[in-house]
């Protein structure tokens, strides 16, 4: 018996297991950082400092995260003296933050450790597989970015 393939029942497959991805790669996030003094979200919020200083606001959009959240996240780690505020050109209320020496250096010996584990676990994985794996999610991410949005939009306009 012949079954048809159906590309939008695999993908739904594809993102059932982005769940459960997801969870045990927490899990193997927080056992890494076992004594680097971070959590998994100041982790998140740090890497994303640590690519270009940004405001809180933007950094809880590209996140996708509540701006309160990321807010107490960035505090937190100002005061671990990993994140610093800088002036913003572009408004002098809203600071930047952007990573102390410090905080860079720890990202990057954790991001090292990653990649070191990824190659470790997944080296075998080719080039052709991953630019296609990444292209997908990231059409998947764009949508389901865009949905939020409308939803979240619409739920104000009620």
């Amino acid at each position: 018996m012949l079954v048809r393939f159906d590309p939008h029942q695999r993908l739904y497959k594809t993102l059932k297991l982005v769940r459960s991805i997801h969870l045990n790669m927490q899990r193997s996030t927080e056992h890494m950082l076992d004594g680097a003094g971070v959590s998994v979200a100041e982790r998140a919020v740090l890497e994303l400092f640590c690519d270009e200083p940004l405001t809180v606001p933007e950094a809880a959009r590209r996140l996708s995260m509540k701006r309160q959240f990321v807010l107490r996240v960035a505090i937190g780690l100002m005061e671990k003296q990993l994140l610093e505020k800088q002036p913003n050109p572009e408004h002098r209320r809203a600071y930047l933050c952007a990573p102390t020496v410090r905080g860079r250096a720890l990202f990057e010996e954790i991001h090292r450790r990653e990649v070191e584990m990824l190659h470790a676990m997944l080296g075998d994985i080719n080039q052709t597989e991953v630019v296609a794996a990444l292209r997908v999610m990231t059409r998947v991410a764009t949508a389901f970015e865009r949905l939020a949005g409308e939803l979240e939009t619409d739920g104000e306009a009620r």
